[in-house]
């Protein structure tokens, strides 16, 4: 019984070193993580489904 108590001991660390290196490997070579991206703003987005307005103003004096 103690040689089975042994034999079941080293296989658990064995498996726990195997699956250590395992994980460090993979996050070593993995490429840096991309940060997600915001998404795209649309007319959709205000007020509704509303058209977006014809003429634009493109100036940077208010309307009177």
């Amino acid at each position: 019984m103690k040689k089975f108590l042994q034999a079941a001991a080293v296989a658990a660390i064995a498996a726990a070193a195997s699956w250590a290196m395992r994980r460090w490997l993979d996050n070593r070579y993995a490429p840096a993580r991309i940060a997600p991206r915001k998404p795209v703003e649309t007319w959709e987005n205000e007020g509704g489904a509303l058209a977006p307005h014809p003429g634009a103003l493109e100036t940077s004096q208010v309307p009177r």
